[in-house]
């Protein structure tokens, strides 16, 4: 399936007659099944209440009588909608309160606020909770929020994790981070309590009911870290499919995009998409600001969310939160019927495997031991590599650390290591492997340049494989710059397209001096003027351009394959600070240079976003496009929290022209035949193997026969 629906209450009260007092299963699934959608998913067990008659939980007591799961069973089979069950784990207040022996603790050994420990006996009772919901004809169980919070305290420190971790590891747990061998067991520790906790209850409803998928709300996506107590991989893959929220009013627009790329990459480590033996979902809501407002947005932007996600291989479910009294905003489902109407129509166009150029490498080992507790020192550079390869209309997938492979690594012409200080030997010599026979890598930043612990050092572990010598780090200021010349080294003119020669492009984040050893060296890499020691200074992290301490841009041959090194953070800048074009356009220049001739090459306007791939029983390739159209935003916040305002609601569409140019033989070219109301009828003009196409569309598709 592709779309459904998330409805739950708004409050938890128990003080008035009027919570939930006139929510009726009808009226939920109902409105469910006329919004177009597929499945319906319902809060049954929250923080404080059931909304079912269960004999262990309190019931919301405006029900009364009443049992509002058999009415959304019951409504499901008149309206053909399967109905999955919510259930609650973390901030489950009742149980909280009711039982302080299963209550997390922190490392002085205080509670820890509606934080339940995963080693405790709460196991039960969320066995007991999901045995009663089985008693119902549900689906399956959404289980929510698995993680050991986002951020201090950081738990868990009670009587009985203490015993598991001596008995597992012969040592006392360390009090708090210590960034040593003790931590790094803490850390496995936390990740494998979460790991059996969500292996107990998807074993515990495969033994009772092995039909009903299980799935977990997961929590090991950028921007969440090793606080979350998740890893990518490992806890991608606890559930029959995995979920995640999208959320860009808190996560960002671009995260649209990179959510679903980072969860296929963690489930599919074969590159495949959309493979039904591990699906991926996406949350989102049709709120403006948070869960719980009752603003709605423009059928335009909500259509670009679902489509980006459907397009990347995703299921989309959207969360509903209905009033105070239970009853819902029928403009919702309005709304999303002509959303969901519209991917149900293009459903021949989803779920087919990517056509991807570039493999975007994420360390997890640098996240944990590199980026520590400034979870951005690692993921500035992430996202806006993801960033640069989007608005460049380069094909992108993700490569996880966790399981790279050489077969995962040769599934790219090209891969791209953004940043990513800690690389181990293993991960070291596979990509050694993978350039001798003929890939290329493109790394930035300071990748290599710490040791297993996230210790910067005075030496490079890639120096082999990039061609050069570690000189000099610098990592005290941030403003650091990189100056290509009008007259580069004999075959450096594919540095400069879309770059003014000779100008110092000011970037964000440390950087490294390196001495090429068998590289080539393009371009100078530049540090900013300092004021004398003890002179104030307020622009002290802002200075121009002083004096060079290595090449720009190193070019390194090895075996069949090339490997690109640009020692300072153009990606980090790209995200964030000091971001420019150029930035990106020097991302693309080398992807282009080390891969000259892919399958397709696009050009179209930086707000849409392509994605390609291969429909092979219909022997076609399918570029689609993602419009995204709003106008500029204004910042009326305080000074310091200007880049952090979020852009303004879409609501219109624009007409576009983009162009594929395909380096394979086909036959034919044709625009989309389900065609939105707002949308007419698109142009494509077919010239050798230069396809032009003009839409106003939000969600368009290029077929292209081969």
């Amino acid at each position: 399936m592709l779309v459904g629906i998330e409805t739950g209450p708004t409050g938890a009260n128990d003080g008035d007659s009027i919570y939930m007092s006139r929510a009726t299963g009808e009226e939920w699934v109902g409105h469910v099944a006329r919004s177009q959608a597929e499945y319906s998913v319902v809060f049954m067990k929250d923080q404080n209440f059931a909304y079912y008659n269960s004999r262990a939980a309190r019931k919301a007591p405006n029900l009364g009588d009443r049992d509002l799961l058999a009415e959304c069973v019951a409504a499901g089979k008149r309206h053909g909608i399967p109905i999955v069950a919510y259930c609650q784990v973390q901030y489950d207040d009742s149980s909280w309160h009711a039982h302080p022996e299963w209550r997390m603790k922190d490392g002085t050994g205080a509670d820890i606020g509606g934080r339940l420990c995963y080693n405790s006996g709460y196991i039960e009772a969320i066995k007991t909770f999901l045995g009663e919901l089985m008693e119902y004809d549900v689906v399956g169980f959404h289980v929510d929020m698995l993680d050991f919070g986002f951020g201090k305290p950081y738990g868990c420190w009670c009587d009985a994790c203490r015993k598991l971790f001596r008995d597992a590891y012969h040592i006392d747990m360390p009090p708090g981070p210590t960034w040593d061998e003790a931590w790094e067991q803490m850390l496995q520790f936390r990740y494998d309590s979460n790991t059996r906790f969500c292996h107990e209850v998807r074993e515990f409803v495969r033994s009772r009911k092995p039909h009903l998928s299980v799935d977990f709300n997961y929590h090991g996506y950028p921007p969440f870290s090793w606080e979350a107590g998740e890893r990518p991989v490992q806890h991608a893959v606890l559930g029959d499919f995995v979920t995640a929220e999208g959320l860009p009013w808190i996560f960002g627009h671009t995260n649209v995009s990179l959510l679903p790329l980072f969860l296929q990459g963690a489930v599919h480590a074969d590159g495949r998409s959309g493979a039904p033996d591990h699906p991926v979902q996406v949350a989102t809501s049709h709120a403006v600001y948070v869960y719980h407002d009752y603003t709605i947005k423009p059928i335009a932007e909500t259509k670009w969310e679902v489509m980006t996600y459907l397009a990347h291989g995703a299921q989309c479910t959207m969360v509903d939160k209905a009033f105070y009294d239970g009853t819902v905003d029928p403009i919702v489902y309005d709304r999303l019927a002509e959303v969901y109407g519209e991917a149900r129509k293009k459903r021949e166009y989803f779920q087919h495997p990517p056509l991807q150029e570039v493999g975007l490498y994420y360390s997890a080992r640098s996240r944990d031991w590199y980026g520590r507790e400034d979870r951005t020192r690692y993921y500035a550079a992430f996202v806006g590599a993801h960033r640069a390869l989007v608005q460049a209309h380069v094909p992108l997938g993700m490569i996880h650390s966790e399981t790279v492979s050489a077969e995962r690594l040769r599934s790219f012409p090209i891969v791209y290591i953004p940043n990513a200080p800690v690389l181990t030997d293993p991960e070291i010599a596979l990509l050694t492997d993978y350039v001798r026979d003929g890939g290329n890598l493109l790394v930035t930043g300071l990748t290599g340049i710490a040791d297993r612990s996230g210790n910067l050092t005075d030496r490079c572990s890639i120096s082999n494989l990039i061609g050069a010598r570690l000189v000099r780090l610098m990592t005290e200021h941030h403003d650091n710059y990189i100056k290509l010349p009008r007259d580069p080294n004999p075959g450096g003119a594919w540095l400069l397209p879309n770059i003014p020669p000779d100008w110092a492009l000011l970037t964000y984040g440390p950087c490294a001096g390196f001495e090429p050893t068998t590289a080539q060296g393009f371009g100078e890499l530049l540090i900013a003027h300092r004021s004398l020691p003890g002179v104030p200074n307020l622009w002290m992290n802002h200075m121009s351009p002083a004096e060079s301490i290595g090449p720009a841009v190193l070019v390194n041959r090895l075996g069949k394959g090339a490997v690109v090194t640009v020692p300072a953070s153009v990606d980090a800048a790209f995200a964030d600070r000091f971001r420019s074009m150029e930035h990106r356009n020097l991302i693309a220049n080398i992807v282009r240079h080390l891969n000259p001739s892919p399958p397709v090459v696009i050009e179209a306007p930086r707000n849409v976003e392509t994605v390609v791939t291969q429909d092979a029983g219909g022997k076609r390739l399918l570029v689609q496009f993602l419009a995204w159209w709003a106008p500029p935003t204004a910042d009326i916040g305080p000074f310091e929290q200007g880049r952090r305002v979020l852009p303004p609601v879409m609501e219109e569409t624009f007409e576009y022209s983009a162009s594929v140019i395909v380096n394979r033989p086909f036959h034919a070219a044709r625009a989309s035949r389900h065609r939105p109301p707002e949308a007419p009828a698109a142009r494509v003009h077919v010239a050798g193997n230069k396809i032009t196409l003009s839409t106003r569309a939000i969600h368009e598709v290029l077929e292209i026969a081969v």
